[in-house]
């Protein structure tokens, strides 16, 4: 049987008083706090998996990313193609201001993006802002999203002075364009895993962290929930969201 697995997860983390962030697995969006990763398996066709960090507060972080997520949900057959892909997620930014007419309390409110769709012949993968998606392939993690930061919020060591991004959907009193990063690399190989995560996974778990924890795990599930439990073990600070996809014919489901 081919096809992939996918493992999600999503939690408040330990400090959060509630979880902002989103995801997406196909046409289900999921928000709130989980126990333990949900496993499911999708055929060898396209797939849509999606990771939004909201930003404007509580009640209106949730609201940004779940919106943008069901926006993008409905549209799904347009983000296979890379142009068609830009227009959407632009569109995605435009609905989110057009909620804010309609609710002046969520002003300002924002998300950041990161997604793929899986297809047997491609790996397109997209974002705005700095939520990541890594590709860990032959014991390297490689980062294919890009980090919408300012340079000068990286010191000499690689890390981040603060949580300033450079752009957003949303996040502002009044209607800024935005520029989506899309990728099209070689579709998922058989030994290789894919991960989209918030940066409530990057700040509390370094790369090598992450590329060994990848490396260790037999299967989507395992690396979820060593993954997730790196970040609650480093405090949590943040909310916790991420999604591991393996090829199903590579991977075994715990």
């Amino acid at each position: 049987m081919t096809g992939w697995t996918i493992a999600a997860f999503t939690h408040r983390g330990r400090v959060r008083p509630a979880n902002e962030d989103a995801i997406a697995i196909g046409p289900r969006v999921l928000t709130g706090n989980m126990n333990t990763p949900i496993v499911i398996t999708a055929p060898n066709e396209g797939c849509l998996l999606m990771v939004a960090d909201g930003m404007g507060g509580h009640a209106h972080g949730a609201l940004a990313s779940r919106a943008v997520l069901d926006y993008l949900v409905a549209v799904s057959d347009r983000i296979s193609d890379p142009e068609t892909c830009v227009e959407a997620i632009e569109e995605a930014n435009q609905h989110l201001y057009t909620l804010m007419e309609q609710q002046e309390a969520a002003l300002g409110m924002g998300t950041t993006l990161v997604g793929t769709f899986l297809t047997p012949k491609a790996l397109l993968t997209f974002n705005v802002g700095d939520s990541r998606s890594y590709l860990f392939s032959a014991g390297r993690l490689i980062q294919l999203s890009h980090d919408d930061i300012s340079d000068e919020e990286i010191n000499h060591s690689g890390h981040r002075r603060s949580h300033a991004i450079t752009q957003a959907l949303g996040g502002s009193s009044f209607p800024v364009a935005i520029e989506p990063h899309v990728n099209i690399d070689a579709p998922l190989g058989t030994d290789e895993t894919l991960l989209l995560c918030s940066d409530g996974l990057t700040d509390m778990v370094d790369d090598d962290g992450i590329a060994r924890t990848l490396g260790a795990a037999n299967d989507p599930n395992r690396a979820a929930r060593d993954l997730a439990g790196k970040a609650f073990s480093a405090g949590a600070q943040d909310n916790v969201s991420l999604i591991v996809v393996r090829r199903l014919d590579s991977a075994s489901i715990s």
